[in-house]
């Protein structure tokens, strides 16, 4: 009896206590104080172990293994939310009774246990609301005795949320340009501190991976400017991805890099059909002829040539032709003619969401033509004589420019023309959807 007795004794000398730390898997290395292993080994040398039963010191470290994967993984409930469940784990000790874990959460009362439990196995997951926590491990020997705890651990679980992107901002597209410096703006949600942002290209190999450097950060989450080193991104498509701990991640669309001077040519073309409505507001007689002014077969076409690249924008020259058949029949009366305008002048473009939403503003002058219109009244049968004329001409308009591939795009479009023929003036509005492309 006394053998085994003494063999149960010398099983509990030098143990390794080992406690895993949750904080989105970053190991932790928990130890006793330097007090008490000097009081722990002044007590091994000074009494022999098989007779001192209280002086065992006991280490604990973390282990992971790798067979499982992560030490943690994510949870959605019916809700669609989601949250973490950690995995924590710790070396076998043999020739124990069971282990025993305690995690204490801080409240503003101070901290308050959330959990003790006794465990079989050198294992546990738990899911644990957002907060700051501390917890530690003991050992209940086999006589039922708590032989030595760790000390406290602590850690902060953080609430498991899904990023969003749902835009970007930047001016560096084109990497020559001189307000080019890295910095992106990206708007979305759940966007926070732990937000790990990065920017990759995936069509080399190695694919090549930047990491963001985190500017400022809305109160809201819905904000973030981050800066990539300017000086590491090349020419190419990258994408720009968000993660949140726990591998929670959501990627913006591609976005091209180009390496652009800051005088650069770029060509657009675009040609569409829409209607030609009369302005009532400038006396055109042609208002006169139809009760709701509205001209159905119509047409334009539009050639814009961007020249400057700029903070502000991009500002350029632009040339346009407008097409209205203007016909008109009631039991009253006839009313034909054919109504051109050309114009040109100074276009202006504002990138609203990079390669997919463009904002064109152009304006300027040039001529209108009245060709072959003539009046005829049904009642008396006398008609007008045909009327053939020019006159100068002023307009513009604001187009909205949605790009569907690499260089071609669908376009809405208003334009505003207003000419002053020698008998009449003219006011038109040209609301049309084109289809276009830039090279």
């Amino acid at each position: 009896m006394a053998s085994k007795f003494f063999r149960l004794a010398a099983a509990f000398t030098l143990f390794s206590l080992t406690i895993f730390a949750p904080a989105w898997g970053q190991e932790t290395m928990v130890d006793l104080s330097d007090a008490e292993k000097e009081a722990a080994e002044k007590g091994a040398a000074e009494t022999p172990k098989s007779q001192d039963y209280n002086s065992s010191r006991y280490e604990i470290s973390a282990i992971e293994d790798a067979s499982e994967g992560k030490n943690y993984y994510i949870t959605r409930d019916e809700n669609n939310n989601f949250s973490f469940v950690q995995k924590l784990s710790w070396n076998k000790i043999p020739d124990i009774k069971n282990y025993r874990i305690t995690i204490q959460r801080l409240a503003d009362e101070g901290w308050v246990q959330v959990m003790e439990k006794d465990l079989f196995e050198n294992k546990i997951e738990v899911s644990l609301e957002a907060g700051k926590y501390r917890f530690q491990v003991a050992v209940i020997n086999l006589f039922d005795q708590l032989e030595k705890s760790s000390g406290w651990q602590h850690f902060e679980v953080l609430k498991a949320l899904q990023p969003g992107i749902d835009n970007l901002k930047t001016d560096s597209m084109y990497l020559s340009s001189k307000k080019a410096d890295g910095v992106f703006t990206l708007n979305g949600s759940n966007l926070n501190e732990s937000t790990i942002f990065t920017m990759e290209k995936k069509d080399v190999e190695p694919p090549k991976i930047l990491y963001g450097k985190v500017l400022s950060l809305s109160d809201d989450g819905k904000s973030a400017q981050v800066q990539f080193d300017i000086n590491d991104i090349d020419e190419g498509k990258y994408e720009i991805y968000a993660q949140n701990p726990g591998g929670l991640s959501v990627i913006s669309r591609t976005i091209q890099i180009r390496k652009n001077k800051d005088v650069y040519f770029d060509f657009h073309f675009s040609g569409g059909v829409g209607y030609s409505i009369t302005l009532d507001a400038l006396n055109s007689p042609l208002s006169h002829y139809r009760k709701s002014s509205v001209y159905p077969i119509s047409g334009s076409g539009r050639l814009t040539f961007m020249l400057l690249n700029s903070k502000m924008g991009n500002f350029g020259l632009f040339g346009s032709g407008y097409y209205s058949m203007l016909k008109v029949e009631t039991k009253h009366y006839k009313f034909s003619g054919h109504y051109i305008t050309a114009l040109g002048g100074l276009a202006y473009q504002r990138t609203i969401k990079p390669e997919k939403i463009i904002l064109d503003i152009h304006g300027g002058a040039g001529m209108s033509f009245m060709m072959n219109a003539y009046f005829e009244n049904n009642h008396t049968g006398q008609s007008s004589y045909n009327f053939n004329g020019s006159a100068l001409a002023f307009g513009g308009g604001l187009a909205i420019q949605y790009i569907f591939a690499k260089h071609f795009y669908i376009e809405g479009d208003v334009d505003f023309i207003y000419s002053k023929f020698k008998d009449m003036s003219v006011g038109m509005a040209y609301p049309s959807v084109s289809v276009g492309g830039r090279f």
